[in-house]
C-alpha cells in the first residue's frame, strides 16, 4: 500500500488543488477549483498549501484503500466497553491509515521559474512489524493443550499505540514540482501528458 501511495505522490505531480486539502467544498466548487490552478504570491507559500494538498491526496488514498488495519480488532472493541481502550486503536488506525506527512524541504527559486522539493514521511512499517514479532511474548501466549495462540488484544493494543505514539516517522521519498512565475503570483507548471 505504502509504495503505491507513493507512486501516486511522487509520479503524479499533482496540480494543487490545495483548498481542497484544508476546507470541505461542494461538488461545484472542486470542479470549478479543478479548471483553475490556484496562485500564490510567493514560492515559498505555494510550496506550503501545495504540501498539505499532497498529503491529503495520500492520506484520502489511504482512507479509501483500507478502512481498519485489523478488523479483528474492531470487532473485538466492539463487543468490550473500554473506552480509554477504544480511544487508543482509533488512534493505532488513524496514525497508521493516515500516516504520511509532506513537507517543504528546499525551495529554488531563479528568476520568473522556481523548484520545490518535498520531503513524505511515514512510520517504517518492517521496523513496527520487527518491533511487534521481538515483543509477541507480551501479549500472546502458546496454548500447547490445544494448539492455538492466545493473543491478549489489550496489551496488543497498548504496545502498538506505545510505539507509534513515541516512534518518530522517517523519510521515505522526496518529490520535485516546478512552478513559474506570471504576473508575480507563482503556480505550478502543468505537465504535459
Amino acid at each position: 500500500m505504502k509504495k503505491l501511495l507513493l507512486a501516486i505522490l511522487v509520479l503524479g505531480q499533482l496540480s494543487v488543488i490545495a483548498e481542497g486539502a484544508t476546507k470541505k467544498m461542494t461538488p461545484e466548487e472542486k470542479v470549478a477549483q479543478q479548471v483553475e490552478v490556484k496562485k500564490f504570491s510567493s514560492l515559498k507559500d505555494a510550496g506550503e498549501e501545495y504540501a498539505k494538498a499532497m498529503a491529503e491526496v495520500a492520506n484520502f488514498g489511504s482512507r479509501e484503500m483500507l478502512q481498519t488495519v485489523n478488523k479483528d480488532v474492531d470487532e473485538y472493541i466492539k463487543k468490550i466497553e473500554d473506552p480509554k481502550l477504544a480511544k487508543q486503536w482509533n488512534e493505532v488506525n488513524n496514525m497508521l491509515i493516515e500516516q504520511f506527512e509532506v513537507s517543504v524541504y528546499e525551495v529554488k527559486e531563479n528568476g520568473d521559474t522556481g523548484q520545490i522539493v518535498f520531503l513524505i514521511k511515514g512510520y517504517d512499517e518492517d521496523a513496527l512489524n520487527k518491533y511487534l514479532t521481538d515483543n509477541t511474548s507480551k501479549y500472546a501466549t502458546v496454548n500447547k493443550d490445544k494448539d492455538e495462540v492466545d493473543v491478549d488484544i489489550d496489551e496488543y493494543i497498548r504496545i502498538e499505540y506505545n510505539y507509534l505514539k513515541t516512534t518518530p516517522k522517517i523519510n521515505l521519498a522526496t518529490s520535485t514540482v516546478n512552478f513559474k512565475k506570471e504576473n508575480n503570483q507563482w503556480k505550478v507548471i502543468q505537465e504535459k501528458k
